[in-house]
């Protein structure tokens, strides 16, 4: 506990002060409180080797023919026999376990994220979008964003203050390490990335940009106490302004759009940056910011709009795409720092959310961010705009514009960034879309977990699609153990897998559809329970392979087996993440080229869908996929219904 309190309030710094919250407030939000369980919260275990064995054999028999499992059985149990392979390097992890909080946190670092070369937007980065707000004029646009920007210092200084409630998930506390991003950057590196964090007392600033423009601004003064508070919201609405009017054109150079690169690449555009000095000054006050608003500029879609009515499905997926990946370089891809730990969008036009780099923390933790300024800004009467400063305005300094010098190199590598960037942009296929036939009400009302129906409806889709399952990918939240993370819930059962075969076959009964789905619901709680318990098998085996590759040893056959390829190429890539009280979705982009992504936010009454897929690929349609998936859940409704009324009738 003392490590991440060491990093979280940056006791060497100045004290800060307690942000200004609506009434009430000040019960949920006591200092001191944040890390109040951490010493109670146990290592991650090391599950039993013929446990994971056994659990990837079954996970891996509904994905391959009666040959392939045979053969792979052969090589799981040649793994696993007394005294082999597999013993030795399950010995040698027990030993790791010993010596660290978490066995998997230093390699999960290194592995999924910081040597992951392929570019951070669509790739790595998840984003949100907020409920679409009209914005009228430039004042309501700015006054909106001074909001949001003043909601995200106030959550950072409770984290800083350590004043955010312990997580409780099932009477257990939750580690709650994630939630130190703040002023926390991605840095390229050759082959592998580092991240940089900045103590409080170095980070009184975040960065606006606006038209591909930077601007520092400090959002945190020095008071006449000596503690570190926020400055005023006059100050911060009158920055704002001065902010539009400094960058009313594009950049002819927008340095952010480099941040869109191939990890490699994007290292090397910035080491040739570093060659000069004022290139090193403003990449040093980026990297050191708290967190990045980006100003954009409306899309035209948006911009007719006047009113909430108007506003469909189709609007909201504009609005993804822009929080995704800012829509391509001629709209707002180049107004962005994709390294930036959290990044806020506002658009002219009131489309909106936040970008999130995803290396150090899971959407539930990371995302607290959004619901907690949402509910600071529209669900108390409570004006953070209307709070009164005395601070005198004369130690409050302006917002400073960031400079460079482009060198030819320099900007051959930013047309490059946009021409790549452009490209990734047009294979993004991302739809939104809003299922209003029944939420998470439905399921519970016949005792089914909302999560396993809604899981088990991709399971159709996609077989209704494509005649088979796939290896598919669930989030599991691993934070009942210290730095805990995720392992991965497998959604492709053998019963889901009986479950869909069924559901397709014409002379199945009512009576039989609606068991097989109970079944299969039933087998995917069990399957996550069993992951955020730590005793699944994919994050496991991982570490089993990398312990042979740090001690150099030959990598196991069970690896290079192509059922473990298959297994591991998740073509159906989700994410559950409630968000209760309000009307916003994360998203991501799918992670192999032949594969969707998929996160869902199921609410009472509806369940809010993201679905994207490469529009490079013959094989995948994102909006087919909707489509499908609309129809898998209208027909388990259907079924359960049917036969709820048999069974009511009998």
């Amino acid at each position: 506990m003392s490590s991440l309190r060491a990093l979280a309030s940056q006791a060497r710094g100045p004290k800060l002060q307690f942000p200004a919250l609506p009434p009430g407030w000040e019960k949920k939000y006591k200092p001191g409180e944040m890390y109040r369980h951490q010493n109670s919260i146990p290592k991650l275990p090391v599950p039993p080797l013929q446990q994971t064995l056994q659990k990837y054999l079954t996970s891996v028999q509904p994905l391959l023919t009666e040959e392939e499992f045979q053969k792979t059985k052969a090589i799981v149990e040649e793994f696993g026999r007394p005294g082999g392979v597999g013993e030795m390097l399950q010995q040698k992890l027990l030993r790791r376990a010993k010596l660290c909080d978490n066995w998997l946190t230093e390699w999960w670092l290194r592995v999924a994220y910081l040597g992951f070369r392929l570019p951070n937007p669509v790739n790595v980065s998840p984003a949100i979008s907020y409920p679409w707000q009209p914005m009228g004029d430039t004042e309501t646009y700015i006054k909106t964003a001074a909001r949001h920007l003043l909601g995200t210092v106030k959550w950072n200084l409770l984290i800083l203050t350590e004043s955010l409630s312990p997580d409780i998930y099932r009477r257990r506390p939750l580690c709650m390490s994630q939630y130190n991003g703040y002023s926390r950057c991605r840095i390229p590196g050759p082959a592998v990335d580092t991240l940089r964090r900045t103590p409080i007392h170095e980070s009184r600033h975040m960065v606006v940009v606006h038209n591909g423009h930077f601007f520092k601004l400090n959002v945190l003064y020095e008071a006449p106490n000596g503690e570190l508070a926020v400055c005023p919201p006059t100050h911060i609405v009158h920055q704002l302004h001065n902010i539009l009017k400094a960058a009313p054109e594009p950049a002819e150079y927008p340095v952010g759009i480099l941040t869109s690169e191939h990890r490699d690449t994007w290292f090397h555009a910035r080491e040739r940056l570093l060659k000069d000095t004022t290139n090193s000054i403003s990449l040093d006050v980026i990297e050191r910011a708290q967190f990045v608003l980006c100003l954009d500029r409306p899309h035209p879609q948006i911009s007719s709009l006047s009113k909430l009515s108007q506003f469909s499905d189709n609007h909201s997926t504009v609005v993804a795409n822009r929080c995704l990946h800012g829509n391509g370089s001629q709209y707002n891809s180049a107004n962005r720092w994709f390294d930036s730990y959290s990044q806020v969008v506002l658009g002219e036009d009131g489309g909106g959310g936040a970008i999130m780099e995803h290396t150090t923390a899971e959407g539930p933790s990371a995302f607290a961010t959004n619901r907690f300024v949402l509910d600071l800004l529209y669900r108390t009467p409570h004006d953070v705009l209307a709070e009164h400063s005395a601070v005198e305005p004369s130690i409050l300094q302006p917002a400073e514009k960031l400079e460079w010098n482009i060198s030819p190199e320099s900007a051959r590598d930013i047309d490059t960034a946009k021409r790549n960037f452009d490209s990734l942009v047009a294979d993004t296929d991302l739809e939104m879309f809003t299922f209003t036939e029944f939420g998470k009400n439905f399921p519970k009302s016949i005792k089914l977990s909302p999560d396993g129906f809604i899981q088990n409806a991709i399971q159709l889709a996609y077989y209704k699609l494509y005649g088979k399952l796939t290896a598919t990918y669930e989030s599991g939240g691993t934070r009942r153990f210290k730095f805990g993370r995720t392992d991965v819930i497998r959604s492709s059962t053998n019963a889901a897998l009986a479950f869909v075969k069924t559901m397709c076959e014409p002379n199945a009964s009512i009576d039989e559809k609606a068991n097989l789905l109970v079944t299969a619901v039933k087998a995917h709680s069990d399957y996550t329970n069993d992951a955020i318990s730590g005793q699944v098998f994919d994050r496991h085996l991982l570490g089993l392979k990398l312990v042979a590759v740090e001690n150099g040893l030959e990598i196991p056959e069970l690896y290079n087996d192509p059922t473990y390829a298959k297994s591991v190429h998740f073509c159906l890539s989700t994410s559950q993440i409630p968000i209760p009280g309000h009307n916003i979705i994360p998203f991501f982009g799918a992670v192999v080229e032949d594969g969707y992504g998929l996160s869902y936010n199921p609410q009472e009454t509806q369940v809010l869908f993201s679905v994207s897929s490469c529009r490079q690929c013959p094989h995948t349609d994102s909006q087919l996929f909707v489509s499908m998936l609309v129809k898998s859940m209208r027909e388990m409704h259907d079924v359960m219904m049917a036969a709820k009324g048999t069974k009511s009738k009998l």
